[in-house]
């Protein structure tokens, strides 16, 4: 069975206040090339499919738009599921007309399939909470999915009773997930779990989430190790982390996001994940490279002249560029700047102090330990 794994794709997200439409396009399409070039059966979209709670309409129209084609009427299974930066409900609306198309959407952390067959070969035979198992007509051999959206703390707090939640947190999703598997998949399948959930290798690891994940996460689920999720799992689909990665010797893989979204991605390799998977057995997993959309490069020039060269050498990149400067910039150079590069998206100014012996001077005033001295002087 062959099996694409993306995710994190952020629709409708903008850099500052710049559109990226197109790129998302651009990237949308390369994953309906990446589907039917490599002919997949199945498509797991592992979370944050939107960039908030409510996606314009243009930001729902395209991946819509986007799924039908990959779906080709069913020929094609596609599960999505809720990220962190998604409506639960927004996501679970879709699902009662999409899935005559083979197209399955999971929200909420509650969600539950209905069994569904459908003319091209593609049959939902068994559902239950955190589960779906897909039958495709040319295996023998079902794929065993289990399925958990993102889901906050606050949802699961009936759940906890003691001190330590992090620790109860883990033990119940690795409880579910175990319990899931033994009451619906004893039987010869393919065994993958797809989630949206910060996973790191163990309480060791010093993996840490990006701070725009941090600032919209507060209340939400803390790390899960990775060895709570089950044995048997041959693959793990995750989503949130936006750098592609594999988390340890298992196969637990982020897929990471195809677009690069913020100026912490700037050295980050974009890729649509490919797996060959087979009941009992290691998957092969390939990592296939995403050639869409525009880098992001952070600048650094001493001067508006160099700022000037190297913004024309990086023409094709969104740029941040820091400018080092004996003064603060005219507008006129700012201008300047700007005409010259049309995805130059900020200009950091780094002033040079011009009074070496001030600068010694106030570094020494930072340093010292008496708040009560410090105000004296200053006042």
């Amino acid at each position: 069975m062959k099996i694409l794994h993306t995710s994190d794709l952020h629709i409708g997200k903008k850099l500052y206040s710049h559109q990226r439409k197109e790129e998302q396009q651009d990237v949308l399409d390369e994953l309906v090339f990446a589907c039917r070039q490599e002919d997949v059966d199945v498509v797991l979209v592992a979370g944050d499919l939107f960039d908030n709670f409510t996606p314009s309409v243009d930001s729902m129209k395209m991946l819509f738009d986007t799924l039908v084609r990959i779906s080709e009427n069913g020929r094609r299974a596609i599960v999505l599921i809720a990220g962190n930066h998604d409506s639960a409900d927004r996501i679970d609306m879709p699902d009662s007309f999409a899935r005559t198309n083979g197209i399955f959407f999971l929200g909420n952390y509650d969600s539950i399939q209905q069994p569904l067959s459908l003319d091209n070969g593609i049959n939902i035979e068994k559902t239950a909470l955190n589960y779906m198992q897909i039958r495709i007509s040319k295996y023998d051999y079902p794929l065993q999915l289990v399925v958990t959206p993102f889901v906050n703390e606050e949802r699961l707090k009936t759940y906890f009773d003691g001190k330590d939640k992090d620790r109860l947190l883990r033990d119940f999703l690795a409880a579910v997930w175990e319990k899931t598997l033994e009451e619906n998949a004893r039987e010869r399948g393919v065994k993958i779990l797809m989630t949206h959930l910060f996973v790191l290798e163990n309480e060791q690891d010093e993996r840490t989430e990006p701070e725009d994940e941090n600032a919209i996460n507060i209340g939400g689920l803390s790390a899960i190790y990775s060895e709570n999720i089950p044995s048997s799992i041959q693959y793990a689909a995750l989503g949130h982390l936006h750098r592609c990665q594999r988390i340890g010797k298992r196969h637990i893989w982020y897929s990471g996001s195809p677009l690069a979204y913020s100026f912490a991605e700037e050295e980050q390799e974009k890729y649509f994940l490919i797996i060959d998977i087979e009941p009992d057995k290691e998957p092969m997993v390939v990592k296939r490279p995403v050639g869409s959309g525009h880098k992001l490069k952070n600048l650094k020039a001493e001067g508006v002249e160099k700022a000037l060269e190297l913004l024309n050498v990086y023409k094709d990149y969104w740029v941040q560029l820091h400018l080092v400067t004996p003064q603060a910039i005219s507008y006129q150079q700012t201008l300047e700047l700007h005409q010259a590069h049309d995805k130059l998206i900020q200009i950091i100014p780094e002033i040079e102090s011009r009074d070496k012996n001030l600068e010694s001077e106030n570094k020494i005033l930072e340093l010292r330990d008496n708040p009560t001295e410090l105000f004296k002087e200053f006042y």
